[in-house]
């Protein structure tokens, strides 16, 4: 029952002067015959949280990734949050984990719906075309531009190591 730990995945979502020093940890469900939960994720934005429920300085490190944001624009981010496709990948197989980067583009359009995904960066291409299919199922808050919903790309990167 070999079974992958995403020991260090930290979504690089950019740092900036705004970025916030805080770190949160996803955390799997223990194994069979365990008590102990295992960290399999960090980030610098809380993987159980929407994007309204994402805090100021945490909407401030996601818009840290996409060249001039106005005050009013705002990024696609998945309705609920990074946890779902994090929790999937922490149910492959130890044998199918590779350790390294993970960096992906979703090109989401005004209504929330994935059009297409662009793996710019991948430890194995099972992996990276695992990740495809996951961004692909989920359903995205829509980009906002001048206020507006719009298509834009939502920006995944994240350092993947197996236990």
């Amino acid at each position: 029952m070999h079974r992958i730990a995403i020991i260090a995945a930290a979504l690089a979502l950019a740092g900036s002067a705004a970025a916030e020093d805080a770190t949160y940890a996803f955390r799997d469900q223990p194994r069979t015959g365990s008590h102990i939960r295992r960290n399999v994720a960090f980030a610098q934005i809380p993987f159980d949280k929407r994007y309204a429920d994402l805090s100021d300085a945490q909407k401030s490190v996601l818009r840290a990734g996409y060249e001039r944001m106005d005050a009013n624009d705002e990024p696609p981010f998945p309705v609920n949050g990074l946890s779902p496709m994090f929790r999937a990948l922490a149910r492959l197989e130890k044998s199918d984990i590779r350790p390294g980067p993970i960096k992906a583009a979703v090109s989401v359009d005004q209504a929330g719906q994935p059009l297409t995904v662009r793996i710019l960066a991948a430890p194995s291409e099972y992996l990276g075309d695992y990740v495809a299919r996951l961004l692909l199922l989920e359903r995205y808050k829509p980009a906002l531009c001048g206020g507006q919903p719009c298509g834009q790309d939502f920006l995944l990167a994240a350092t993947l190591a197996d236990e």
